[in-house]
This record gives C-alpha cells, structure tokens and sequence, in this order.
C-alpha cells in the first residue's frame, strides 16, 4: 500500500508540475483535459496523504480556472466518468463541480451535441446534481435543431425508455415556465410579478411570503439555483423549453399544463409560441384523461393544505406547498373544465374551484362568469353519485351570489339559471321550500329585463322539484303563482 501510495503522489507532484508549468491558455488546458478526469478518480484512494493531495491541487486548478473563463474542460470524459456506476459518490460529487464549470463554457454547438449525455446522467442521482444539470440543459433548448422525423426525435433522447427522467424534465420544465421575470424575496409585497415590474401575475393568496403563483419555496431554489435569471434570458430559455415540448417527444396529455402555463406568459414571444403548440396539439387531446385532469387541478389549486398524517405531523413540509396558480393561468385552464366530464367530477377539488373562483380573495369578474358556467355544466352532466355531495352547498353559494352581487347583472342571471338547474337534478333540496319560488318571484318585478329572463328559465327548470307538494304547500303554490 505504502508503495502504491507513493507511486499516486509522485503522479500527483508531476501534475502539480505540469499545471504550475502551464503558462498560457493553450498549455493550461491541454494539461487540464489530460489529467482532470484521471485527477478526480484519485479522490476513492484509500490513502489519506493521495486524497489530500488531490484535493491541494484542485484547490490550485479553480483559482486558476476562475481567472480564465476562456479555458476549456474535458467535459465529454467527465460526462463518461459521471455516469460510471462503479464510481464513489465523492468522486461523483467533485465530477459534477467540473460538469457545472466546463459544460457552459463550451462553444454552443458543442453543447448542443452533448445534451443528449447530459439527459442520461440525471437517473437516480441525488436531486441537487439533478437541478445542477437541468440549470445547465435549459438555456441549450432554444439552440436545438430537431430532425424533421418524429421517431429520430425521440430516439435523439430515448425518454420512452427512462420515464423517470421524462418525470423529472417534465416537472423541471413546467417550474421554468411558471417561474416570473422579477421574484421578490420572501415577504416581498407581491410575490410576484410580470416581466421587469410590469403586469403584476395575480396570484391567490400568497401565503409563503414571496413564493410565486404555481410554485413552492422548494421549486423556486431548484430552477433557479444560484443564479438570478435575467428576464431576457428567463423568456429564451421559456421559448426553447415551448419548442421542445412541441416536438412530440412526449404525449400531448404530458405536456398541456406546460403550454397553457406558457400562454399565459407575460412576454408575447413565449406566449405566442406556446399557443402555436397548443393549436397544433389541440385535436389529438383527450379532455377526460384523468391524469390530464388531475395535474391541471394540482396547478390550478396548489396543494397547500396540511393534513396530519399522525398527530402533529403536517402531510407537505412547509418548502414543498405548492401555491395555486395566477390569474393568468387559471383564465387559460378553466375553458377546458367547461369540457371535460372527469373535470366535473373532480370532487372535493370541483368544489374547491366553486368557492375561491367566487370568493377567495384574487379573483375576477371573468373567472366568476366561468365558475357559474362550471356549475351549468356540472348539473348537466355529472352523475347522480358525483353531484349529491355539492348539492347544498353549491346552493348556499349561488343564494349568497345572488344577495351580494347586486353590481353584476350578467352574474346574477347565470346564478338564477344555476339554481334552476341544480334544482332539476336535486329537487329533493327544493321540494320543502316553497320560500325560493317566492323569492325568485319576487326578483322578477325587480331586476333588468336580460336578467328577469334568467329567472324565467330557472322558474321553468325548477317546475319539476314541486310537482308532488301536499295539499297545503300546493295551495301555496297556486297563491303564489295567481297572485
């Protein structure tokens, strides 16, 4: 052993000397890309003298290194040793700080060539070297010429082979668009907001000081590392990522969240070239996947609650709640709810939607007028099973509308017709309380004549909840009616 650690340090000296000897750019990086990768290796020595050799000379070669940005590293060797599954995870550990320094100092092209390699290293590695190198892959993107062929595209990547490491650039990917312009630090007034102070990105309640709409503490660190993103290269990283999305490398239910994220986007580049994706794809989408449903619900609600697993213990640790999604976002999701029967069955998240699109604190007009359209759609075609356990309740919100909204017209005529049809389907709500017919009786001599026509109509639709009263509620019924 003695023998074999004085062979390593004699190695080690000459290396020393051959980087102390490196005089110009040329010499450094010639010596750097012999013996860097073979330098590393000598960190699984068991010799404690050999390890703190290495690390004596790499403490040498980064002051060096820092001082010429210009010097290239052997990435594609360090690439090689990385993924080598024999190696220690100290050594892996030091390869990745080279990968990081080396990978964006390479000419452009060269980058390119290597984002395939890149891909391959992020399986079951630890999540800090998996954020470290998808930091590296984000701003290659937009620099991709993809081939013309849609099988040669997948092969370029093989994800279909590696649905873990599509996961995790799929997650990745959908936290980079998310990601706004300007992040305020936590406690920040906003948050959040649109690109360089422009439009704020309206986001519901912003309970973890100045975590962004759609993202948590813990998803802000791991797209943005240390770097603070300048909005210019924020938004070409944004459309790089849009346009690899749109190559049809992944299934089109894996990526909708992404493209409806994007064209809600502040900057009109990303927002245009997610829109052009999402027409492209729009045909081919299944609106009732419940995968599909399921991550546009998880977007557009967050996931903040903490729901005890055992006593005193919150399910989500503080980092990893997810705040739900801006304005922005949820006006371009909640047209496709309008659409998808899994979406109006979604139960508890549909009734979640119901009560913070009309109450919560960061809505609008515009979303209101959806949820009323959401509730149509839901007594229309949600089964009996799904629609009983928001009956009540829903009726409680819309009386609650009608009352309070005594400003929007429009609202309120969608509110009257929602009653009217969840009377339909619930008549047994209904049945016992003559006092609702009166009051929509009522509001006809009151309101405007758009919206004493919604009354009209839910009067008709509620026609059927009554039609086996007792002979008291009956001649109350035609009292009403005459009078």
């Amino acid at each position: 052993f003695k023998m074999a650690a004085l062979d390593e340090l004699e190695q080690l000296e000459r290396v020393f000397l051959r980087l102390g000897l490196a005089e110009t750019d040329d010499q450094l990086q010639a010596t750097v890309s012999k013996f860097l990768s073979p330098v590393l290796l000598k960190l699984s020595s068991t010799q404690e003298g050999v390890r703190k050799k290495v690390m004596e000379l790499l403490v040498h070669l980064n002051k060096r290194l820092k001082s010429r940005p210009k010097i290239q590293l052997p990435v594609e060797s360090l690439l090689l040793q990385y993924q080598d599954p024999s190696a220690v995870s100290f050594v892996t550990n030091f390869t990745i700080i080279y990968i990081k320094m080396g990978y964006p100092r390479l000419p452009m092209d060269k980058q390119v060539d290597l984002l395939p390699s890149l891909l391959q290293c992020l399986e079951d590695k630890p999540q800090p070297h998996q954020d470290s190198l998808l930091q590296l892959m984000m701003p290659v993107l937009n620099h991709l010429t993809m081939p013309e062929d849609p099988e040669r595209r997948k092969a370029m990547f093989r994800l279909s082979e590696k649905p873990k490491t599509a996961q995790i650039m799929l997650e990745f990917m959908l936290d980079m668009l998310l990601l706004p312009y300007v992040v305020l630090p936590p406690g920040g007034a906003q948050g959040a907001e649109g690109a360089e102070g422009g439009r704020p990105q309206s986001a519901p309640a912003n309970t973890s000081g100045g975590t962004p709409p759609g993202m948590s503490q813990a998803s802000v660190k791991r797209v943005t590392g240390d770097k603070q993103w300048k909005p210019e290269e924020l938004e070409e990283v944004k459309v790089g990522i849009v346009k690899f999305l749109g190559a049809d490398i992944f299934s089109e239910e894996e990526v909708i969240p992404h493209l409806l994220v994007g064209m809600s986007d502040t900057r009109h580049s990303v927002a245009s070239a997610a829109d052009y994706e999402f027409r492209r794809k729009q045909s081919g989408i299944d609106w009732n996947n419940t995968a599909l449903i399921t991550r546009l619900y998880k977007l557009f609600l967050g996931y903040t609650a903490e729901k005890p697993t055992k006593k005193g213990a919150p399910t989500i640790r503080p980092e990893l709640r997810r705040e739900p999604a801006g304005t922005r976002v949820r006006l371009k999701v909640f047209p496709y709810f309008l659409r998808s029967r899994e979406a109006a069955e979604h139960f508890p998240g549909n009734l979640q939607i119901i009560f913070e699109c009309l109450y919560g604190v960061h809505t609008n007009a515009k979303l209101r007028q959806m949820t009323l359209q959401f509730i149509h759609y839901i007594c229309s075609c949600a089964s009996d099973a799904k629609i009983q356990p928001l009956g009540q309740l829903v009726l409680n919100a819309l009386q609650k509308l009608i009352g309070e909204g005594k400003e929007d017209a429009k609202l309120r005529s969608l509110a009257y017709v929602a009653i009217g049809k969840l009377a339909n389907r619930l008549p047994h709500l209904f049945s016992k309380d003559i006092g609702m017919v009166q009051k929509f009786f009522d509001a006809v001599s009151k309101e405007d004549q758009d919206t004493r026509l919604a009354i009209q109509e839910a009067l008709s639709l509620m026609a059927t909840a009554y039609k086996n009263l007792d002979d008291t509620s009956a001649r109350l019924m035609e009292a009403l009616i005459l009078s």
